[in-house]
């Protein structure tokens, strides 16, 4: 048993399990895979040219990564299509409402570890190539935020114009007081 599971309080509301097992089966439904190893780097440089900015470092993703086993996803081979996800502690949820998450570099108090109750999801990044790949990678986050995620609240910040519009169209909304440009997915009841 780790830590996590002894300090979490199973009253606390709303929470949910999502297995690396059944995060990676969803996602590989879309074709996306968890970005093999030592091909971090290439996945961040990819999301920098695709986003026009600079993402977290590679050592933060690969050690969140390491902790979640289901931080960084990759699609294609050539790879064109990065996602990034990271399950959030009650703590870690209640960061991101207040602007205290540093979604660069978070506390790891803020992270959920694999196979632990997950309180909320921070989606970090996701940008495509191709409209195929970008396709692929909304229907999955899509599809995770209901089979997986629904009992918690998902949040994402709008990097760009068309992010911002995209989060709106798949049901999200403005969550202000917290993070700059956040949305929120609401829990499904």
């Amino acid at each position: 048993m780790t830590i996590h599971h002894q300090v979490v309080s199973n009253t606390s509301r709303p929470y949910c399990f999502v297995t690396p097992e059944s995060m990676a089966a969803d996602m590989g439904r879309f074709g996306l895979v968890r970005c093999p190893m030592g091909r971090t780097a290439e996945a961040l440089a990819l999301g920098e040219r695709l986003l026009g900015g600079q993402l977290a470092r590679e050592e933060v993703i690969a050690t969140l990564d390491a902790i979640t086993q289901m931080t960084l996803w990759t699609i294609g081979e050539p790879m064109s299509g990065i996602y990034i996800t990271v399950p959030l502690t009650e703590e870690g949820r209640d960061a991101v409402e207040s602007g205290e998450l540093n979604p660069g570099d978070p506390a790891l108090r803020h992270v959920a570890p694999a196979n632990t109750p997950v309180f909320g999801l921070y989606v970090g990044v996701y940008a495509g190539e191709t409209k195929e790949t970008r396709r692929s990678i909304m229907a999955a986050s899509a599809y995770v935020r209901v089979s997986q995620f629904s009992p918690v609240p998902c949040y994402a910040r709008g990097a760009t114009e068309d992010g911002r519009r995209s989060m709106l169209k798949l049901g999200f909304r403005r969550l202000p007081g917290g993070l700059s440009d956040l949305f929120v997915f609401d829990p499904i009841q």
